[in-house]
């Protein structure tokens, strides 16, 4: 039995050179599998926002997709235990993902308002896109793990060996893929070329286990590198951070409104002859005559685009504020865009809010939260516990108000 499976693999996938490339890929469909659902994230997110419904449901979409293609790929393996077919399979992944982030933008801005007009919202919306969007590319990626153990596996005897082999190289990819897109590629180059960087390095799995002619199609999915990635809005500026995808838009008056992901709410205003905003924000200016003397120091958590610094600054301009925002990003939008220098006595800060309370030994007259927004909460900065560790930072005389 075991004579007869080797007999039938094809020559050039035995040996240690097969079983070298057999790794490789393994290790590239890892990453790639890997990459793909984190730049999904990023994808959705300037449509559907990033919270956890939005996550669950690429999160279980991937999963469903690699389920299906681990069942059709061993069924695939068995019939045609050919490297030559997994080649072509994995360059069917490669286009799939290549054109996906050109058919998704006006793909996803349909499915946004349409969802919308139906009250379905953001957990369906997303649901569906990511269906649509990733069901191919995914699947072929998943059909590529039992197809590489069928391929590989020289005898019965070695079944548990080749298979750990092949699952680790995947595993080790797949560290690679979410850390190299999340940390680095995404940052720099964004979400559009990340795929299709992604899809590059696919088509190069493939062209592993084709004739060398094929070595053309990952240069070929690399080219489109060049191609310059759309903007999602008229925007004024936009990119995307660590964080999330940041716009900044016209409010039709020569000021300027920040918007975060899906843009549901507005998170920073600037207008150029006044620091007042006729929204929440003005509400903030409120809080000095209520307390028992004047404050000199302020926490912002939450701060983005300086919003209230900047009004503190004109008619509190005693007070020392740091201004706290996750994204540090947000801290360079600030300061070119939402005259976050008009208030020289403004500090920014780049940290998570909770985290900083927790290692800060600071005490403030005021610390205020910013950072609740549409359609999701940040959960930690909502709870008792949160709570009390700001007032923990409040200097007594505040504290006993």
């Amino acid at each position: 039995m075991a004579s007869s499976t080797a007999a039938a693999a094809p020559a050039f996938v035995r040996g240690r050179t097969s079983a070298l490339r057999l790794g490789a890929v393994a290790f590239l469909v890892g990453g790639a599998t890997l990459s793909t659902e984190i730049s999904a994230s990023r994808l959705l997110a300037p449509y559907f926002g990033a919270s956890t419904f939005v996550w669950a449901n690429i999160i279980g979409l991937t999963l469903a997709y690699l389920a299906l293609g681990y069942w059709l790929g061993g069924r695939l393996a068995d019939r045609r235990p050919d490297a030559r077919v997994l080649g072509f399979v994995l360059l069917v992944a490669a286009a799939a993902l290549l054109v996906t982030p050109f058919a998704s933008r006006p793909f996803l801005r349909w499915a946004l308002h349409g969802f919308d007009v139906v009250s379905v919202g953001a957990v369906a919306g997303s649901f569906f896109s990511a269906l649509a969007l990733f069901l191919v590319p995914v699947t072929a990626l998943g059909a590529a793990a039992p197809f590489l153990v069928r391929l590989a596996l020289g005898s019965v005897d070695e079944a548990g060996k080749v298979a750990g082999r092949l699952y680790a190289l995947s595993t080790a990819g797949g560290l690679l893929g979410t850390f190299l897109a999340a940390l680095v590629l995404i940052p720099w180059i964004g979400t559009q070329r990340t795929i299709v960087g992604t899809a590059a390095f696919v088509a190069l799995g493939a062209a592993f286990l084709l004739p060398r002619h094929w070595l053309l199609a990952p240069v070929a999915a690399a080219a489109v590198l060049a191609v310059p990635p759309p903007g999602i809005k008229s925007a004024i500026y936009q990119t995307e951070s660590a964080y999330q995808y940041i716009r900044i838009v016209s409010d039709g008056s020569g000021g300027r409104e920040l918007e975060l992901n899906e843009g549901v709410v507005t998170h920073s205003v600037w207008r150029p002859d006044t620091v007042l905003t006729g929204n929440y924000w003005d509400l903030f200016l409120m809080l000095p005559p209520l307390l028992p003397r004047s404050p000199r120091t302020m926490l912002i958590i939450g701060n983005a685009g300086g919003t209230m610094g900047r009004a503190y600054g004109r008619y509190y301009p005693r007070v020392a504020i740091d201004g706290v925002e996750l994204d540090p990003t947000l801290n360079s939008v600030a300061r070119r865009y939402f005259g976050a220098g008009d208030n020289p006595r403004l500090r920014l800060i780049a940290a998570d809010g909770r985290p900083y309370l927790e290692k800060t030994t600071k005490r403030y007259d005021l610390v205020v939260v910013d950072a609740y927004r549409q359609p999701y909460v940040p959960f930690y900065l909502a709870t008792a516990e949160f709570f009390r560790l700001a007032r923990e930072h409040l200097n007594r005389a505040a504290r006993s108000r």
